[in-house]
C-alpha cells in the first residue's frame, strides 16, 4: 500500500495517541486492531462500489514502528479503490495527505520532532 511515514524522536505511547486522536478530529473511524497499528476508515465500501467517484472510500493503516534506533517511525498506508475510478482515487490520496499533514503538525505541536517525512 502506498503511504506517508514520519521519522521522529517522538515516545511511540504518544505517537499512537496522538494519530488516534488527530484521524478522529478529521472525522475518521478509528479502531486498534493489533498493538501498534490502528485501523482508520471513513465512508463506505458499497457506496463505493455503487456510485463510484462519488464516494471517498479511505481505509488506511496508522503504524507505530521502533526499529530499536531510538526513533519512531508513525507510518500511514493508504487503500487505492481502483473501482471508483481516477477521481475516487484521487480522493482517497487527498485525504490520505490531509491526514498525514494533520499528523505532522500534531508532532510539531506536541513538541517533537520530525527527523525525516517519507512518501512511498
Amino acid at each position: 500500500m502506498p503511504g506517508t511515514a514520519y521519522i521522529t524522536m517522538m515516545v511511540p505511547d504518544h505517537a499512537l495517541r496522538l494519530a488516534h486522536e488527530v484521524a478522529t478530529n478529521m472525522d475518521f473511524t478509528v479502531q486498534r486492531c493489533a498493538d501498534w497499528q490502528l485501523e482508520v476508515r471513513r465512508g463506505s465500501l458499497v457506496a463505493s462500489i455503487f456510485v463510484g467517484a462519488f464516494v471517498a472510500y479511505c481505509d488506511f493503516r496508522l503504524t507505530v514502528v521502533m526499529p530499536g534506533d531510538g526513533t519512531t517511525h508513525l507510518v500511514l498506508e493508504r487503500n487505492s479503490p481502483w473501482w471508483t475510478g481516477f477521481i475516487g482515487v484521487s480522493r482517497v490520496k487527498r485525504a490520505a495527505q490531509e491526514l498525514a499533514d494533520a499528523l505532522g503538525n500534531a508532532i510539531h505541536g506536541a513538541g517533537g520532532q520530525i527527523l525525516l517525512r517519507q512518501e512511498f
